[in-house]
């Protein structure tokens, strides 16, 4: 787009300086067209002579004339005309030449004016548009593009305050719902598929609400030990290969929100368990350069390159494998790293198992 409008600004000073161009020559013609029907000797009059500088000189000395007229140096009206016309657009040429050439040079600096004038209101438009979700800054201007991006803004507003209405409402009652569904099935004999189903209800819930979660929502102090160690619980129930080591004595608080952690590490384990062939898998924790690393090491398919590449793609999944998922867990993982100012990345080869690292500041 902006290369094309480019090309129209460039065209458009181009067709300009040759409108430009043709008119002064344009205007040049006509000039000699018209001087040449001038009759330089009639204008002179018949009662002037024309004398050389030197003869000019002794007359005024001498205060005499004496004119010694050689026939052959004289010429006639004509002559007089074609030699004067000759003698005055002599210079024509050199002088349309050099238009020619100012004009040129007047249209490229035009040019590069227009165009740095456009590429900074194009910059200030992208800077407006990537600060568009900042909902408390308006746009003074009033001019169509200002209009535009407050438009922009008021609309991001209204969906912004939908989505936080459609938070609250997952957060509170459906999860409020969830867990007296829950408590009710405790309560039966043989409920362990129903609870299972639950269980799963409200980890999608849970991801959801990380997924949507955003850098205004208020942080505290996570203990990653601990959390690591009720997802591992949770998950030795139904796969007692889990084995979780962490040193005791590091310090390993992060600031984030206990559900975002809980959340990313429960997705890897998950996939390690769904992908791992049912061999054992490792949970560790270490601090090191004021920074908590959660690693997750499985010894089952692995991944090559290619599908390393994208394994953080929303609702990506490695070709061939048909467990159940809804496809955002690794989504919700990155994100969560997004919030919390860390990172995640895979170490993996193909048939040789994976290692998940989640890196995450300390507190």
């Amino acid at each position: 787009m902006g290369m094309k409008a480019n090309v129209r600004i460039g065209v458009v000073i181009a067709l300009f300086s040759i409108v430009t161009t043709c008119v002064i020559v344009g205007g040049f013609y006509f000039w000699q067209k018209s001087a040449q029907t001038v009759d330089v000797a009639a204008t002179i009059g018949t009662d002037f002579y024309a004398v050389s500088p030197a003869d000019k000189l002794v007359m005024d000395t001498t205060n005499s004339v004496q004119l010694n007229v050689n026939t052959d140096l004289l010429i006639n009206n004509e002559e007089l005309n074609k030699l004067y016309y000759q003698s005055f657009f002599s210079n024509l040429p050199l002088v349309l030449t050099l238009i020619c050439l100012i004009v040129i040079a007047v249209t490229i600096i035009l040019w590069m004016i227009i165009r740095g004038i456009y590429k900074r209101q194009t910059l200030s438009v992208i800077d407006e548009l990537l600060r568009v979700e900042d909902l408390d800054e308006r746009n003074t201007g009033k001019d169509p593009i200002g209009q535009a991006l407050n438009h922009l803004r008021d609309t991001a507003t209204g969906n912004f305050d939908d989505f936080k209405r459609l938070s609250s409402y997952l957060t509170h009652d459906q999860k409020n719902t969830i867990a007296v569904l829950r408590t009710n099935l405790e309560q039966k004999e043989d409920s362990e598929e129903e609870l299972a189903l639950i269980d799963e209800l409200t980890s999608s819930v849970d991801d959801i609400l990380t997924l949507t979660s955003n850098d205004d929502e208020t942080t505290e102090l996570v203990d990653v030990a601990f959390v690591c160690a009720e997802v591992c619980d949770a998950y030795q129930k139904f796969y007692p290969a889990i084995n979780f080591e962490f040193d005791e004595t590091a310090d390993l608080m992060i600031i984030a929100k206990y559900r975002w952690i809980y959340r990313a590490v429960s997705n890897l384990l998950s996939n390690s368990i769904k992908y791992g062939q049912n061999r054992p898998i490792l949970v560790s924790l270490q601090q090191e350069r004021n920074s908590v690393i959660i690693k997750i090491t499985d010894q089952g398919l692995g991944l090559d390159a290619a599908e390393q590449k994208h394994i953080f793609d929303h609702k990506y999944r490695v070709k061939g494998l048909k467990q159940d998922g809804y496809g955002i867990g690794l989504s919700v993982v990155e994100h969560v790293c997004d919030l919390c100012q860390g990172f995640v990345f895979v170490e993996s080869q193909k048939n040789q198992g994976s290692t998940f690292c989640l890196s995450f500041p300390s507190a």
